[in-house]
Formats: C-alpha cells, sequence, structure tokens
C-alpha cells in the first residue's frame, strides 16, 4: 500500500483527481475483462485485440499519474499495468484480475489520502 500524502492543497487537489480518474478508469477494464473472458474463436481475438488498446491507453494515464503523485508505489503499480498488458497479449487472462484489483486498491488508496487532506483543510 501507498505510504505517501499530499503535502498541500494542490497537491492534494491533483491526487485526487488522477487517482479518482483512474480507478473509474480500471472499474471499467475490470468489467470489461469479465465480458472478454466469454467470448471464443475470432470474437476473443477483436476482443483481446480492443481491451489491449485500452490498457495500453490506461497506461499512459497512470505513467502520468505517476509524475503527478510521486509515489514510489505508483511506479509499482506502472510496472504492474506493463505485466498485465503482457499477459492480455499471450492470452492469460484468467491471472489478470487479481492484479487489477491490487492497482484499483492503490488508486483508491491515494484517492482517499487526498479527499482526508481536503476535508481537513475545509476545500471540500
Amino acid at each position: 500500500m501507498p505510504d505517501a500524502y499530499p503535502s498541500n492543497s494542490r497537491e492534494a487537489i491533483l491526487w485526487f483527481h488522477f487517482a479518482d480518474r483512474l480507478k473509474s478508469e480500471l472499474l471499467i477494464a475490470s468489467q470489461l475483462l469479465a465480458s472478454l473472458t466469454k467470448l471464443q474463436g475470432q470474437e476473443l481475438e477483436g476482443g483481446k485485440r480492443i481491451f489491449l488498446d485500452y490498457f495500453r491507453a490506461l497506461e499512459r494515464e497512470i505513467g502520468l499519474g505517476t509524475v503527478i503523485i510521486g509515489d514510489q508505489e505508483m511506479i509499482r503499480v506502472l510496472t504492474v499495468m506493463k505485466g498485465l498488458a503482457g499477459m492480455i497479449d499471450s492470452n492469460l487472462l484468467s491471472d489478470i484480475q487479481q492484479n487489477l484489483t491490487w492497482v484499483i486498491s492503490n488508486m483508491t488508496t491515494f484517492a482517499q489520502r487526498a479527499m482526508e487532506y481536503l476535508l481537513k483543510e475545509g476545500l471540500l
């Protein structure tokens, strides 16, 4: 789990913005994964290509979030996401959800810490 907390209002606003948005996008990825695992044959191949494109877009967003949040745990999140993209490409779909859940949990923690800071400062 992340150890960092935002140190000022600006940082808290940016953390909350990125972490909450990424969490939402990751939840969509989780739902898409559930649908993808039900496909077969050519539908599965097409679905994998689209899902992989979505995942790569998420990687870019997480890369930006890594710069904004600046916590070491975000580097781990980005590394896990890159590994998951490889798993999608290799058709190892059954092992993805557990790691995706870990990433969602981390984003939730960052968003919660930012929200706590903003509430404490009377900004929310």
